[in-house]
């Protein structure tokens, strides 16, 4: 350490000292009492020569894994693999270690596998509110015989609130693996570790009286895997698992219609069996990745855009594809309350996709004409019995503008969206914040329309992953104010997935199940959220009530590791005559911890989070 990094660890040691010891300072209770500790001669990367596995690392896009050989010093690499685009790689997040305005020295070493040589790149992903920027800090050609250094300087400078910051590796052709070791980022720290003085009581209210908005309904999707779900020896148990005991609203299907029938039938039965589950409260929502090979330009499922007749897109041929669907769908007993036209039209993925430009040129349709020429369709057609149209289901953020300035505003219903455009941030859901305060700015500028967040998961089968899962619904729900959250994959193989279909005879629960289910088990369809508020920065608190106004919920998270909270909770404008209290955690599913009545503080465990589902009367 540097002179001037003991004298500021030094400084910041008596500081606290004198904060502990109640000599007079300017902070006092929950302030924050840190002091930012920089060393220039610091590595800022967490485990940057892969002796801990892959500690701190993460997949751009792709798997990553840990490997002992080659490796270019010490015992461990890492390898990049199942690569299907360019962009692909191995990624750290340098979000709460950079310093706006300093400059950073980084490097790292590179090999091949499956090619004797490639180019690689290393570059820093930042993205604030100016934009997303790519810089590239070095290129090299790259072998498979031979180790080989990237180094250069990146200096941070941050336009507004930072999201993203990530240094990654990329660059070789889809399907060649590299390995990566010894990666460098030199430069002061920034510690974000700040001492807050998280204190174990706590006082909150809930103001029935502040109204915000509707909710639509929490969901999930059901788009892929559903042969392996209907055909499951237990779809029965599921069934009541993955709707009723989740307690869903909305349930999202992929529309297959006129080339895939087997998918068409088993999400049929799916969505069917999922609606009596729930005795018929079940909106359904239908999304488009593809439409049949026969309407692409080129001529199958995967990319590609729509066709051309004569020099024209067929939109007319696309519209009435939609409205055949939603006829066919109908008569095997699934009707369609929304749809999005197209699954992600910003990317061209390497599956079932088919992009669309936010406006038509001589490579894409436009997103915009072919919004309309569906929502002509069906209005003819259909007239008030349409379902409600969500646009643009881009991918996240990031290109969402662009769409939303060219589209009819008139024909929509609801602006959706995805959350996979901000890489690292479903590990800091914090980062997101920005990014939905300037979406807010933007709805109100086209109408201030119900928001749907269609689609995100992460890390579903650790408590960790689930935990943060519960803090970006509630972000969602608080901060962007969305009408309805989505998760991505109710059903899956493997670890992935709110349940697991591990094989035709059993399935794993997955601790996001439990995390989604405090939220989703105890609000309906037009529920409205309303105030909440808690003094405790270690808690996240948000309450939602029922129509008629005699029921009351409410879910805490407690985001502290160690620190267990208890919560003196106060009701403005609402009477509870009795409630219930659920608890999950690392070791709890969902579990009915006992009674709860006005006055008796809530206990919240660390790492926890809490449902209070209250009835009585508001007005």
């Amino acid at each position: 350490m540097s002179f001037k990094g003991f004298c500021n660890l030094m400084f910041l040691f008596s500081f606290l000292s004198l904060a502990s010891c109640g000599c007079d300072t300017n902070y006092s209770g929950s302030d924050i009492v840190a002091d930012i500790i920089t060393d220039s001669n610091t590595n800022i990367l967490i485990n940057p020569d892969f002796e801990n596995g892959i500690e701190g690392w993460g997949g751009r896009g792709c798997p990553i894994e840990a490997v002992s050989t080659p490796v270019h010093s010490g015992s461990g690499g890492v390898k990049a693999f199942g690569r299907e685009a360019n962009w692909q790689g191995v990624r750290q997040s340098v979000f709460d270690t950079m310093t706006d305005g300093e400059t950073y020295q980084i490097s790292g070493w590179v090999r091949l596998e499956n090619t004797p040589s490639a180019q690689v790149l290393l570059s820093v992903e930042q993205q604030d509110d100016s934009g997303t920027d790519y810089h590239n800090i070095d290129t090299v050609t790259a072998t498979d015989s031979n180790w080989v250094q990237l180094s250069g300087s990146f200096t941070l400078d941050v336009s507004g609130g930072l999201s993203v910051l990530d240094v990654y590796f990329d660059g070789p052709s889809p399907e060649v693996n590299f390995f990566v070791d010894d990666v460098n980022v030199y430069g002061p720290v920034l510690s974000t570790d700040k001492f807050k003085s998280i204190k174990p009581e706590a006082k909150g209210e809930i103001d029935v009286n502040t109204r915000h908005q509707k909710i639509e309904g929490l969901g999930a999707s059901g788009a892929f895997r559903t042969t392996e779900l209907v055909q499951h020896k237990q779809k029965a148990e599921l069934y009541n698992l993955l709707f009723k005991e989740l307690g869903l609203d909305i349930f999202r299907i992929r529309n297959t219609y006129d080339f895939n029938q087997i998918d068409f039938d088993s999400s049929v039965e799916i969505a069917s069996s999922g609606k009596a589950a729930l005795g018929g409260n079940l909106k359904i929502m239908i999304s488009s990745w593809t439409p049949p090979a026969r309407l692409k330009s080129n001529g199958s499922l995967v990319g590609g855009t729509l066709a051309k007749v004569n020099g024209k897109y067929v939109y007319t041929d696309f519209a009435q594809w939609w409205y055949d669907s939603l006829d066919a769908y109908a008569k095997a007993g699934v009707k369609a309350d929304y749809i999005t036209i197209q699954n992600e039209p910003d990317w061209e993925a390497p599956y079932d996709s088919c992009i669309f430009g936010p406006a038509e040129d001589a490579n894409r349709a436009g997103y915009d004409v072919a919004a309309e020429a569906v929502w002509h369709k069906l209005i003819t057609e259909m007239d008030t019995a349409m379902p409600k149209m969500l646009d643009p289901e881009t991918m996240g953020f990031s290109h969402i503008e662009g769409y939303m300035n060219k589209l009819n505003h008139l024909i929509v219903y609801g602006y959706a969206h995805h959350l996979y455009d901000c890489s690292g941030c479903a590990e800091n859901p914090d980062r997101y914040i920005p990014k939905m305060l300037s979406f807010n700015k933007l709805n109100l500028q086209f109408g201030n329309k119900p928001v749907f967040q269609t689609e995100f998961e992460d890390e579903p089968s650790t408590w960790t992953g689930a935990m943060n899962t519960a803090v970006l619904v509630h972000n969602s729900l608080t901060v962007e104010n969305v009408a309805s959250y989505l998760y991505w994959d109710l059903f899956w193989d493997s670890s992935s997935g709110l349940i697991s279909i591990n094989d035709p005879c059993s399935y794993t629960i997955n601790p996001a199940y439990y995390a989604f289910k405090q939220y989703s088990a105890f609000t309906d369809s037009n529920w409205q959220r309303v105030g909440a508020t808690t003094d405790n920065s270690g808690l996240r608190i948000s309450a939602y009530i029922s129509p008629d106004n005699l029921k009351l919920t409410a879910v805490i998270i407690n985001t502290t590791n160690d620190i267990d909270i208890s919560l003196d909770l106060s009701t403005k404008g609402f009477t509870a005559s009795k409630g219930q209290v659920y608890r999950s955690s690392e070791k709890e599913k969902c579990i009915h911890i006992g009674s709860y009545k006005a006055g008796n503080p809530l206990k919240l465990p660390a790492n926890s989070v809490t449902t209070l589902a209250l009835t009585g009367s508001g007005r």
